[in-house]
Formats: structure tokens, sequence, C-alpha cells
């Protein structure tokens, strides 16, 4: 008997390029420049600041676009995939399995949007905030765990801030987008 696909070839092709578009995106925009410019501190404050573009936008528009469950978290798992065949999760060669945080903290983010993305709109646009964050606190704590490089604490409160008000924007642009797409 043959098994038919959750998804069809059309929402896999959909999930694959939006994930291919946040990887390109992460891998070579220079995210830590702007922010070292502006004398931001890290560690990944970009992610922080910017995550919510870098990310969330795709993770949501997966699900805006497909309509379908597990979408979001799907494309969540590529964008860990992608990134991480660009280069090691921010850097990090040592352990060797220090890669891991990336994808666990992409599939945190995954999750969080995917929950919250087809519940009521406010909780949608938290839900790509607390995503973009969940996010960061485990980069956060794998980076400052393995490599002694926290994040200043003086900078935390509006870091944290600052990747809420992110990931809620990218579910916003995501929503837009997915307006712009219907209506063509």
């Amino acid at each position: 008997m043959e098994r038919k696909s959750y998804f069809t070839l059309r929402e896999w092709i959909i999930i694959i390029l939006l994930a291919v578009a946040s990887g390109l995106i992460n891998g070579y925009l220079p995210i830590k420049s702007i922010t070292e410019h502006f004398g931001i501190p890290g560690p990944a404050a970009g992610m922080a600041l910017f995550g919510g573009v870098i990310f969330v936008l795709w993770i949501s528009l997966a699900g805006q676009v497909t309509k379908k469950r597990y979408s979001g978290i799907i494309t969540s798992v590529f964008i860990a995939s992608f990134c991480l065949l660009i280069r090691p999760w921010y850097g990090v060669v040592e352990p060797s399995y220090f890669s891991i945080y990336g994808i666990v903290g992409l599939l945190s983010m995954g999750v969080i949007v995917e929950l919250t993305g087809f519940r009521s709109s406010w909780l949608g646009i938290l839900g790509g905030g607390l995503g973009n964050l969940s996010c960061l606190v485990i980069t956060w704590l794998a980076i400052g765990g393995h490599t002694g490089i926290w994040i200043p604490p003086e900078f935390a409160p509006s870091l944290i801030l600052g990747a809420i008000v992110s990931g809620s924007v990218g579910v916003l642009l995501a929503r837009g987008i997915s307006r712009v797409v219907k209506s063509d």
C-alpha cells in the first residue's frame, strides 16, 4: 500500500525555499558587524535584534502559506540544517557537538511559533517573540557554558525585550506577506 505524504510537493518546495532563504540571510548578512558598529555586545546580539527577520518570519510564513500544522517546525529544522551547512553554530567548534544547540534552539523557536501561530492573533504575535527569545536563551546558555563568554548583565534586559519585539515583528511581517501572496 502506497502512503501519501502529509505535505504536497508544492508545500515541500515552499518549506525548503523558505528555510534556504533564512539560512542564507543568517549565513551571509553581516549581522555581527552591524551590532558591533552600534556598540551592542554579544554573544548573539544579532539574533536578539534581528532574529524576527532572520528566523521567525520564515518559520511563521511556512505555516501561513501552507496552512498545515508542523510546517513551521519542519521549516525550523531545515533552517538549522542549512545554517550548519554554511558554518558551525556561532563559529564554535569545540566541543564537536556544539552545533546541536543551534538545532535545539531553532527547533524550540519552531515549536513555539507553530503552537501559537494557529491561535488568536495576539497570541501568535507574542509567540513569535517568545520563540525568538527561547532560541536566544538556549544560545546564550550554550555559548556561556562552553566558552565562558556571557552577555553583559546590563545589556540582557534590553536584548531580551529586543528579542521579543523582533520575533513579534517577524510574525507580523509573515502575516502581511501571506496576505499579499493570497491576494495575487
